[in-house]
């Protein structure tokens, strides 16, 4: 019974929250609602209505309380004009509006009661700015008095914009329909309100009483964060499911920005349910977190607490030489492949490539078909690789891609001939960096260069420095998309060598040291390894690499077959690294490991 009762008043309150109710027995229009406007041609007459004073000018005079709801409404009041109303007398009751003077212009909609003639009809429209449009004509209706209008009126609206007009022109309960429409044109509201346009003889006619405007269902639904995103480095705009409370949407402290803290301002936007966060210090570059509590619908719901919205923001900032360099090129594919150009943020923050462009040069050696990066922004984080290519697809199924969202992908790429050519990233103020390629420098123990990438050794140095570009290890698949380059250049490392992590193995497939791994890393690259196996008595029992080339540096693996397919018998077994390159240069090393098994 406790748990029904608290159900029932948590509804009540509810359905009471932001409606609208004054019947004017009070005895006043200034408090419980307050009414503004031109509050000195209105008073509460005797029968505790509200009622037009008496003017000796025409003019043009209202009243506005807040309102709030706009669909899932019902409208109730009472008219009464004592004269008969024309188009130069005339009523005008606004169920919505967004702007307090009713006299100008505004966004909403409104009941119109007057016209030429002796009969009239109750219509509904809407207005645009200064704009007018009926969308529920009415009936005309003959009165027994033709200088006494007396009508109750019920307007309903449902949450998809159907509206429904009724009246009784007795003043009574007894509703006919004058019409139905739908109309999703303005679909928020800020002030109802009453505007009466009149002669001197016609000023104290106008009469009005038993307002009630009231959500048809309880709104129960909490509002929701939708999304959060920068417009400048001091501004951000917040989207809502739907409008919040002026009392909790305005306050500062209900926003949170992560290493940013509180903003200084909020303000609302053009779009109901749209606000904008202004901060005293500029936002970080990079992802920014915004968090939202205490904030309520205009039906007192209030949000899930701790809101979470994500959004992203970069400084602008233009593209300089040496922020963006060329890292890898594949000019010539295998067959069913297709060309890339991996590109390397040599920066220590984000950027944004829309701007980048893509070339190869004509016969004077300048930029020529120029292609654009991207026509959106993309954010490449610093030190990273991003891969420019026509099908990023096929360049996964070719390679191992380990960074497949780091692949861009690009209508068309610029030609890149075969054997040689000229590679050259720029923007519209100029050339960033240009690398003229030529077959001749893969390594020359290649012996096929279809599907190899040309691979950058190091980015301190010139792109077209002698030896700067070689050809991608067969030991990481010909090419490294997305991924550190193979033969990439590391200072850290001062001497070659070739050594065994776990130096015991077990190949019976318990998940535990199942293989042996052998670790590699050489001073300088362009190597070619070849790999054996030796039992301790020197019997070669495995041919693990026959002159590969390998990266500068890298790891193989041993899973205990001797090169028939056969498990190898538990023992000491020696490795036998030898690694040369193409000037000659040779490095060998030995390693030893044992074979073990689980005891029975």
């Amino acid at each position: 019974m406790r748990k029904t009762l608290l159900l029932f008043m948590l509804l009540s309150v509810k359905l009471t929250f932001g409606q609208l109710t004054d019947d004017f027995s009070d005895g006043n229009f200034t408090a419980n609602p307050s009414w503004v406007g031109q509050n000195s041609q209105f008073y509460v007459n005797a029968n505790g209505q509200l009622q037009s004073a008496l003017s000796s000018t025409a003019q043009l005079v209202s009243l506005s309380t807040a309102n709030f709801l706009a669909l899932n409404t019902q409208w109730d009041f009472f008219v009464q004009m004592n004269f008969d109303p024309s188009s130069s007398n005339q009523a005008r009751i606004y169920l919505i509006a967004d702007q307090q003077d009713l006299s100008g212009s505004l966004n909403g909609y409104f009941i119109q009661i007057g016209e030429s003639g002796s009969t009239d009809s109750y219509d509904l429209f809407r207005q645009t700015g200064t704009t007018v449009t009926k969308i529920i004509d009415g009936a005309a209706k003959s009165r027994a008095d033709v200088n006494l209008l007396k009508a109750k009126i019920k307007v309903i609206r449902d949450e998809y914009g159907k509206w429904e007009l009724y009246t009784d022109i007795t003043g009574a309960n007894n509703f006919v329909i004058e019409g139905t429409t739908t109309d999703l044109t303005h679909v928020n509201s800020d002030w109802f309100g009453v505007r009466c346009n009149y002669t001197a003889t016609r000023s104290a006619g106008f009469i009005f009483d038993d307002f009630k405007i009231v959500a048809l269902t309880p709104d129960i639904t909490p509002p929701v964060l939708l999304s959060a995103k920068a417009l400048d480095e001091f501004n951000i705009e917040v989207v809502f499911s739907e409008r919040l409370q002026v009392s909790s949407a305005f306050m500062a402290s209900n926003y949170t920005v992560t290493n940013l803290g509180n903003p200084v301002n909020v303000s609302n936007t053009t779009i109901a349910n749209v606000y904008k966060l202004t901060f005293a210090s500029a936002l970080p570059n990079g992802e920014n977190k915004l968090t939202v509590h205490n904030l309520s619908d205009l039906a007192g719901n209030p949000i899930v607490a701790n809101s979470l919205a994500s959004f992203f923001y970069l400084k602008p900032y233009t593209l300089k030489k040496g922020d963006i360099l060329i890292s890898e090129v594949l000019s010539n594919p295998r067959t069913g492949g297709v060309d890339f150009v991996e590109i390397y943020n040599n920066t220590n923050q984000i950027l944004d490539v829309k701007e980048l462009q893509l070339a190869n040069t004509d016969a004077a050696g300048q930029p020529a078909n120029i292609k654009n990066v991207s026509t959106a922004s993309v954010y490449v984080p610093a030190k990273t690789y991003w891969v420019l290519t026509t099908n990023p697809t096929t360049i996964q199924q070719h390679y191992d891609v380990k960074y497949p969202n780091q692949l861009i992908q690009m209508s068309s790429l610029p030609a890149y001939n075969n054997d040689q050519g000229t590679v050259v990233l720029l923007t519209s103020n100029g050339v960033l960096e240009q690398l003229n390629y030529n077959e001749k420098m893969h390594i020359k123990l290649l012996q096929d260069g279809d599907g190899v990438s040309l691979e950058r050794i190091s980015f301190a140095a010139d792109a077209n420095a002698i030896g700067n570009f070689k050809s991608a290890a067969q030991s990481v698949g010909f090419a490294t998309p997305t991924a550190k380059n193979s033969q990439e250049f590391d200072n850290s490392i001062t001497k070659s060598k070739v050594s065994i992590a776990n130096k015991v193995f077990s190949p019976d497939d318990d998940g535990f040291e199942d293989v042996l791994k052998i670790d590699y890393n050489f001073i300088t690259n362009g190597y070619v390894a070849t790999v054996n196996i030796y039992t301790d008595r020197g019997v070669l029992v495995r041919k693990l690499q026959r002159n590969t080339t390998i990266a500068s540096n890298g790891f193989f693996t041993w899973d205990g077959l001797n090169d028939a397919g056969i498990k190898g018998n538990i023992g000491i077994y020696i490795i036998k690294f030898d690694a040369f390159t193409a000037n000659g240069k040779m490095e060998s090393f030995k390693q030893t490991c044992v074979l073990a098994a689980k005891l029975n």
